[in-house]
């Protein structure tokens, strides 16, 4: 059963590196920044974001093909401009960043193995990871921490 599972998950990620760079970037960032919005409103009012005030982060998921560009406006993130090159970038696979969001690993550790990578103003791509490497988990409702831990279980396997 396990090989059958392991077969199908290849098979769907395999599936979406084809896929996935051949779509429009604009679903994913409005769908990422919604999240993003949902998930750190306390964080953006008590201000551990202001240093995003009118910088372009692009997180660029190296696997898939799929770069995300978001900015902090106000109280909120949003997409940033379209012509505008990215003040700092954050890059992994897709596996990586799943495991980061489970608590799987830490952002550091992948740092030092060269899976996570930061370029541009270094400086915003750290104060980043450290924002979201310092979040309460326990705020991530149960079944989706769950199903985090499983998908990065599946991916650290499949991915790699």
């Amino acid at each position: 059963m396990l090989a059958v599972r392991r077969s199908i998950s290849r098979m769907g990620y395999r599936f979406g590196c084809k896929l996935l760079p051949m779509l429009p970037s604009w679903p994913g960032e409005v769908a990422f920044i919604k999240m993003l919005n949902t998930r750190l409103s306390e964080e953006l009012q008590e201000g551990l974001f202001d240093f995003l005030d009118n910088q372009v982060l692009e997180v660029t998921v190296t696997d898939l093909g799929i770069r995300l560009r978001v900015s902090k406006h106000n109280q909120y993130f949003v997409r940033a401009p379209g012509g505008r090159p990215a003040d700092s970038t954050i890059s992994a696979n897709i596996a990586d960043f799943l495991a980061i969001a489970s608590g799987r690993e830490d952002p550091d550790t992948l740092f030092f193995q060269r899976r996570l990578c930061l370029g541009g103003q270094t400086e915003i791509g750290l104060t980043v990871k450290n924002r979201l490497d310092a979040l309460d988990r326990s705020r991530i409702p149960q079944w989706s921490q769950r199903w985090l831990e499983v998908i990065a279980a599946e991916l650290a396997v499949v991915a790699h």
